[in-house]
């Protein structure tokens, strides 16, 4: 426990302690950043320059400013990588230090601890110790409180003059003229001797060695000291966390991404995973593609089911909690974890059983096998999906398009840049220092426009260029009207709707094939290449005048005419008929010569195809009679109903007719074997051995 202290520049411990207190971000450069070793929320500059940095420097009139202590660790690193500290000293060596006795223990060449010892060569009650660190092969790494420590840091640079040498030199432009405000303001007399803050530093005596592992127990801690505070957005929960298998799984995906050389791969910065709001159930950037929220509602679909959402396409999962057990269960078949493990597993002392692993029960010592068996099945299909398929390849391809033509040739072009590309947590910074800009002028004042401002401006703009990048890429088109259409069409395709039903899609074919007696993991992402190339030849199918099948999934009426997308909203849930839309796109010539040889019984396919079908139609029917009942009050129930039913089958025939080659004579035959009723409850009944079939 000790303090970090401003005023005139010094080389007393105080002093140094505020230049060493460094954000994770200024520590490691941002592209060598394991998603396994984010340890702190982003920063969040602006809130730190208008409102800490003013707090700290202006004296308050209403008593003391004070800061909760800032907790800071000591972490390995070499040349701005995790690394590993070496071996502490076992037993302390008693040296005379400052006219005192201390005991001494020593890392390595990376940190020496002495604590004060009594007469008797025991600690001394008072508890008093000293820390050195060699910077070279450690620093302190600002754990709770970086917002704090930012404004120490962003005070002293700034006094010091000492921005440009320093390590956080791009941030300069968010805080010095706030800073430099706030002193010209007190007529450039400000003492800031008297500024201190309140320091915990930690260091891990048990996290040394090659068994060491600092960096997790500093994620853990991090966890740990923000339970009761401000809670972290779900976003970074997914990117610390390591108490949950499908937090680990997650993040394995993004950094399949990061490490991707081939190019194979979607890049990274198509994936929002920096949304500091603790609810952000959408991504907030145009620029992205699907976000972490999304990969790990994936992998809990995928992985954790229930089983009986693959199994049964008439399953709609309610809000209510899952059963654990279960999917536990469910996750042990879908990694194969039969051929992964022994029965019994010792990790470092602590037995496990197989049987009884899962999304909180896993050896950490077995972290990589997991991962590893995950990473070369489950994620590559995944990733395979998101990347390859016509519309995400499009969008990724424009992306990087523009990111190739981007001129950064002033700070604003260089920080809207980053706020697309690279800068973890840039882009929010952006929105709220012109939130803030806007709110001023609203108010009468004359703010000046900063390059902050400016950068944010320059993203509307970029917008529209990547619009017309995208349309290119994917309809192969710039006019305004192909824009318009792609637009309505990514509107769709964007959705965690449409992407999640598309890993529905995929789950549910598996289980099928695993139900025919085949389906080796191994075999797992060439099943979803194929998958892939059979929704490309769909979306591929030349078109002259006819219509373009890219827009088979917009629901957008002014673009297309009967659409098959009927859904009133597309919130998460309803990717359970999103799955429909890919099954039907699969059951086209083009698309399904490239699928066959996957299903030894094509029956088999229509059957679950059909029930999913029936599915839609019955969200169709409900959809029409509310409709129905809103703008017909007082007509009876039961002509209602039946209008409602005529209306759904009529919609869904003309959509299957002109998207998908099904003739009127094919939908009268499947929907004379049907008796549908206007609404049937979706949780009744036990779950079935096998997946629900209409009838032929």
């Amino acid at each position: 426990m000790t303090k970090a202290r401003l005023g005139e520049d010094a080389n007393d411990p105080e002093r140094r302690l505020t230049k060493s207190l460094a954000p994770v971000r200024e520590v490691m450069e941002a592209a060598d950043l394991d998603f396994n070793q984010l340890l702190q929320r982003d920063l969040d500059d602006h809130r730190v320059a208008v409102q800490l940095i003013p707090y700290l420097m202006t004296e308050q009139a209403n008593g003391p400013a004070f800061f909760p202590p800032v907790v800071a660790v000591l972490l390995p690193f070499r040349s701005k990588r995790p690394s590993q500290f070496a071996p502490l000293e076992v037993e302390p060596t008693l040296v005379m230090d400052d006219g005192a006795q201390w005991l001494q223990q020593r890392a390595g060449e990376a940190f020496q601890v002495q604590r004060l010892a009594a007469p008797d060569g025991q600690p001394h009650p008072g508890s008093i110790g000293k820390l050195w660190w060699n910077s070279a092969e450690a620093q302190l790494v600002v754990l709770d409180g970086q917002h704090r420590a930012m404004a120490l840091l962003a005070v002293e640079r700034t006094m010091t003059k000492s921005w440009q040498g320093s390590s956080g030199a791009k941030y300069r432009s968010f805080y010095e003229h706030q800073v430099q405000h706030l002193i010209d303001e007190q007529g450039g007399d400000l003492d800031l001797s008297k500024v201190e803050v309140p320091v915990t530093v930690c260091w891990f005596p048990g996290q040394t060695g090659a068994d060491g592992k600092p960096h997790e127990a500093a994620r853990k801690l991090f966890v740990d000291v923000n339970k009761e505070a401000r809670p972290p957005s779900e976003s970074r929960i997914i990117l610390l966390s390591d108490a949950e298998l499908k937090n680990i799984l997650t993040r394995r995906l993004l950094s399949e991404l990061r490490g991707n050389n081939g190019g194979d791969l979607m890049p990274l910065y198509a994936v929002e995973y920096d949304n500091p709001q603790v609810n952000a159930n959408r991504p907030a950037r145009w620029s992205v593609l699907t976000s972490i929220t999304v990969l790990k509602a994936i992998v809990e679909r995928l992985l954790f089911g229930p089983a009986r959402q693959l199994q049964d396409v008439a399953f709609k999962q309610g809000p209510g909690r899952h059963n654990v057990r279960e999917q536990d269960k469910f996750l042990r078949t879908q990694l194969g974890f039969a051929s992964l493990f022994n029965e019994e597993i010792d990790d470092g002392g602590f037995p496990y059983r197989r049987d009884e692993l899962g999304n909180a029960h896993f050896p950490l010592g077995q972290i990589d096998t997991i991962t590893e068996r995950f990473a070369a099945t489950w994620g590559r299909a995944v990733l395979t999906l998101l990347s390859r398929t016509a519309p995400y390849a499009s969008h990724s391809r424009a992306l990087t398009a523009l990111r190739d033509s981007w001129h950064r040739d002033d700070s604003s072009l260089a920080l809207a840049y980053d706020a697309l590309f690279s800068g973890v947590g840039v882009f929010w910074t952006l929105r709220a220092s012109h939130d803030d800009f806007l709110v001023k002028k609203s108010e009468g004042l004359n703010p000046s426009k900063s390059d902050i401002v400016v950068a944010w401006e320059s993203l509307d703009k970029r917008e529209q260029d990547f619009e017309r990048l995208r349309a290119k890429e994917y309809l192969d088109s710039t006019t305004q009207n192909h824009v318009k259409r792609a637009n309505a069409a990514f509107a769709v395709f964007n959705t965690q709707a449409c992407q999640i039903g598309q890993m529905l899609a995929l789950g549910t074919l598996w289980e099928l094939r695993k139900q025919q007696g085949s389906g080796g993991l191994e075999e797992l992402p060439a099943f979803a290449a194929a998958l892939v190339d059979g929704w490309n030849a769909y979306f591929a199918q030349e078109h002259g005048k006819g219509r373009d099948r890219k827009l088979a999934f917009s629901n957008s009426r002014s673009d297309v005419t009967n659409p098959l997308n009927q859904i009133s909203n597309m919130d998460t849930p309803q990717a359970v008929y999103f799955r429909y839309f890919w099954f039907q796109a699969l059951d086209t010539p083009a698309a399904w010569e490239h699928v066959s040889r996957w299903f030894v019984d094509r029956h088999a396919f229509t059957q679950v195809l059909h029930a999913a079908r029936l599915f839609y139609l019955e969200l169709l029917i409900k959809q029409n009679a509310n409709a129905l009942k809103a703008s017909r009050p007082g007509s009876p129930q039961a002509k209602l109903e039946q209008l409602a039913a005529e209306m759904a089958h009529k919609t869904l025939m003309r959509a299957l007719r002109d998207w998908f080659y099904l003739d009127q004579d094919q939908y009268d035959q499947w929907a004379a074997s049907l008796k549908v009723p206007t609404q049937r409850s979706q949780d009744s009944g036990p779950a079935p051995e096998t997946v629900t079939a209409a009838a032929e």
